[in-house]
């Protein structure tokens, strides 16, 4: 097992501001190993709580979201 931290589910407005998006279905893809993962999902408030995963420390993961309006975006990260 290995840890994610928490992190927030947004969109850059193109004006300085940001939108949390909450609600959202959260992809989480085992980079490292080419695998899908189970999703995740923002609350209420476009916040994904930290978590664990069954991968090894220093895996490379991507979270991503797509919204059927055509906004989509991910990050990646090396679990600990």
């Amino acid at each position: 097992m290995s840890n994610y931290p928490a992190f927030e589910v947004k969109i850059d407005n193109n004006d300085g501001s940001e939108t949390l998006l909450p609600l959202q279905t959260v992809k989480v893809y085992d980079v490292t190993h080419s695998t899908p993962l189970s999703d995740l999902a923002s609350d209420a408030n476009g916040l994904v709580a930290a978590g664990s995963l069954a991968v090894d420390a220093g895996t490379t993961i991507r979270f991503s979201f797509s919204r059927t309006d055509g906004i989509c975006g991910y990050a990646e990260i090396l679990t600990t």
